[in-house]
Parts: structure tokens; C-alpha cells; sequence
């Protein structure tokens, strides 16, 4: 396990506040978290219902994967639309094929023509997906394996025409793995949740178009390993959209940022050690002329490269990939302004984010500015602010002229 982290800030510049501000609005806000968490329960009641295929085998729902680590994030590049996972831990019949445990579930979730879920679910080869309007909700088919550590399940998958079979896995032991390694001990965690608060409130005053807003829960406290991880998987997300070969999944990349040993101060610091770490262990590999090979350090038997990548190709064009996002985090890290940052952000974490957090950013500062709580020094033409960002000083705007350069 990782040592604990030193006491930190974590934001100690304006690339670590936009990059938190970007992280903020890709991840999965309260309000949403709730929704998803009333929608899971009431799939559950369904499934559970008396003229369900599964009546009376359903032992256990819950969530794997980001959402069960704090991680999740937009699923879309072009819109805020979030996937999520669902454990459905089931008593499955003697003689049952894995065929038959999916056809089960899916059934049971669809029910009769007309019902609420009948245009929504569809079934997949190791899960069935139900699809709302902003998220979908992965459902996967689990039986416990009795006599091993807790949750280690066998997982089905099946594909018409395709793979059929099962596999040991213990998505609920790597969370808690996940989560003993990238626990934060510093002041990070409390800041980013109230920069996340406040950004929340700040929507819900704008959908509510100017109507009280009700005092919330503060938002969950994140880790900077947590937050590096967020904004790798959307730079992951990003480098694939108009891709056709496979992608790393976030499982793997959740591997690497909670078993990287370093410990880092700042978030830019912390997506560079996590995008570095990635690196060197594909470099390992690339050495001895082998794919990667990753196993879920709660259960040996769950490996976590089983799908990808599936050939040494795959695995040198992220390795490639890798080496630019080092060299772009390097660059944003040195004396660049503002508009400069901008255009980097938009490139590796898409435009909408990008653009948002750094207005936010503007807007704070003049904010700032008009409260007397700014120093302005004409000579280096640059803003100290107070408040969240005590200490930061804002990069230089060059916005006409100069072009933007980009490495």
C-alpha cells in the first residue's frame, strides 16, 4: 500500500485550478449521483418483482467501476452524458449457461410491451444497458463465489455468434484497494469539494432562473489521485472518439494512478507523475516485445488486460500517445498565458470544459479585481488573487497578436 500523502493544497497555480475547474465539470455532480442511485434502486424493485424471470435471485445491487471509486466522468466528448456500472449479484440456477443468466436479466429488466423499461434496456454480451436521456446504466450479472474473499464473482459474458464463458472477478476488492492507495490526507480533497459546491450552486441557480437555491451536501472530497485520474480518462476519451481500434479501459488506467509511486503537491504535478508512470510501464513491455499484463491486486484471477490491448500496435500508438500528453503537461507547466492554456486544455480535454472553466477563471478574476482583493502589477502584467486562489498568479493575456503557439 502507498505511503500517506503529505499535507497539500494541490491548486497552487492557474493550470491546477483550471484543471480541477475542467475535472469539475466532467464529473458526476450530486444531483446526478442521486438520480442515478433512485433510478438503480427502482431497477432493482423491477427486477425483483413477482412475474420476474429473477424473482427471488437477486442477492445484492451494487455499483463497480468509477462510480464505486469516486472517478466517473462524461462518457461523450461532446456532451455530458455518464455510464455507469451496477453489480447484480444473482443466485443463479444449477444448469444455468451464461447465455441464460443474460437472457434472464434482460428479460427481467425489459418485462411485458409498454412497460417502463421495455425501449430502454438492451442487452449486451456481458451486461444489459438501460438508457436514459443523460446516462445509461450498465447492468452486469454476477453469482458469488462462496469461500473466497468478499465479492469475488464470476462474471458471464456471451455474445450471439461470439465468445460464451465466465471469468473470476472482485470489482468491489479493487475499489477497495483503489481507495486505500489514493486516500488524501492533505487539503486538497476539502478545497476541490468546495470549488465543486460552488460551481454546483451556481447551476442550480441558473436552471432555476433565479429561484432560491436550497442549502446542499457538501459535495464529496476527492483525492488529486482521483482528480488526475478523472482528467486522464477524459483525455483518454478525447485521443478515441474518432478512433477504430480499442481503447485502454479505465480499470487499467485506475491501476496505474493508484499503484504509481510518487506522490505529488499540485494536480498538474499529479496528471504528469500519473501520465509518466503509464509510460515507463509501457516502455517495460515494449522492451521485451510482450503485450502489458495487469491483474486486479484483490484477485489474481481478474486480469484486467484480457481485452486490451490486443496487439503490440495497440499498445505502441497509446505508448506514442503517452509521450505527447507528458510533453503538452511539461509545456503548460512552464510560461504560457492564458490563451495559450486555453487552446492546450481545449486539445487534450475537449472545448466545452476547456472554454468554461477558463471563463469561470475571468470571471473570478474580475470579480476579484473589483473587490480590492487583487494585486494588479503593470510591469509583469499579471493578477495576484485572494480568496480560493490566495497566491496564484494569473498568467499573462496576449490575446491579439502573437499567434498561439503550441508544441
Amino acid at each position: 500500500m502507498n505511503a500517506p500523502v503529505r499535507p497539500q493544497s494541490g491548486l497552487g497555480t492557474v493550470l491546477d485550478i483550471l484543471l480541477a475547474d475542467i475535472a469539475i465539470r466532467l464529473q458526476l455532480s450530486r444531483t446526478a449521483h442521486a438520480r442515478a442511485v433512485k433510478r438503480y434502486e427502482s431497477i432493482r424493485e423491477w427486477i425483483e418483482r413477482d412475474v420476474s424471470p429473477l424473482a427471488g435471485l437477486v442477492d445484492l445491487f451494487y455499483p463497480q467501476g468509477s462510480m464505486a471509486i469516486g472517478a466517473t466522468i462524461a462518457s461523450r466528448v461532446t456532451n455530458d452524458e455518464h455510464d455507469l456500472d451496477v453489480v447484480v449479484q444473482l443466485g443463479v440456477p444449477q444448469g444455468w449457461s451464461p447465455a441464460d443468466v443474460l437472457d434472464a436479466l434482460y428479460e427481467a429488466i425489459r418485462g411485458e410491451p409498454g412497460s417502463r423499461y421495455y425501449a430502454k434496456a438492451k442487452r449486451r454480451p456481458r451486461c444489459v444497458t438501460v438508457s436514459y436521456a443523460d446516462m445509461h446504466l450498465d447492468l452486469i450479472p454476477m453469482q458469488r463465489l462462496h469461500a473466497t474473499p468478499e465479492r469475488e464473482s464470476i462474471l458471464f459474458f456471451h455474445e450471439e455468434g461470439g465468445d460464451c464463458g465466465q471469468s473470476v472477478v472482485n470489482s468491489f476488492g479493487f475499489a477497495e484497494w483503489f481507495s486505500a492507495c489514493t486516500a488524501d490526507s492533505g487539503t486538497f480533497g476539502p478545497l476541490y469539494a468546495e470549488r465543486a459546491s460552488i460551481y454546483e450552486r451556481e447551476m442550480v441557480l441558473a436552471e432555476a432562473d433565479a429561484d432560491p437555491v436550497p442549502e446542499q451536501e457538501p459535495a464529496s472530497a476527492k483525492s488529486l489521485s482521483v482528480v488526475g485520474l478523472q482528467l486522464v480518462k477524459r483525455w483518454r476519451n478525447v485521443l478515441y472518439q474518432d478512433r477504430t481500434n480499442g481503447r485502454p479501459p479505465s480499470v487499467l488506467l485506475s491501476k496505474f494512478a493508484a499503484d504509481q509511486p510518487r506522490k505529488c503537491l499540485t494536480l498538474s504535478e499529479e496528471l504528469l507523475s500519473q501520465a509518466v508512470h503509464m509510460r515507463d510501464r509501457f516502455r517495460q513491455s515494449e522492451m521485451t516485445g510482450s503485450l502489458i499484463h495487469e491483474a486486479n491486486p484483490a484477485c489474481a484471477h481478474d486480469v484486467l488486460t484480457d481485452r486490451w490491448p490486443a496487439n503490440l500496435g495497440e499498445q505502441r500508438q497509446f505508448a506514442q500517445d503517452l509521450e505527447r500528453l507528458i510533453a503538452d503537461v511539461q509545456w503548460l507547466r512552464g510560461d504560457v498565458d492564458l490563451e495559450q492554456i486555453r487552446c492546450k486544455l481545449a486539445e487534450l480535454f475537449g472545448e466545452w470544459p476547456a472554454r468554461r472553466a477558463v471563463e469561470a477563471f475571468n470571471k473570478n478574476m474580475g470579480t476579484e479585481i473589483d473587490r480590492g482583493r487583487s494585486r494588479h502589477d503593470r510591469r509583469a502584467g499579471s493578477i495576484a488573487l485572494t480568496g480560493v486562489a490566495a497566491g496564484v498568479t494569473a498568467p499573462r493575456h496576449r490575446f491579439h497578436g502573437g499567434g498561439v503557439h503550441r508544441p
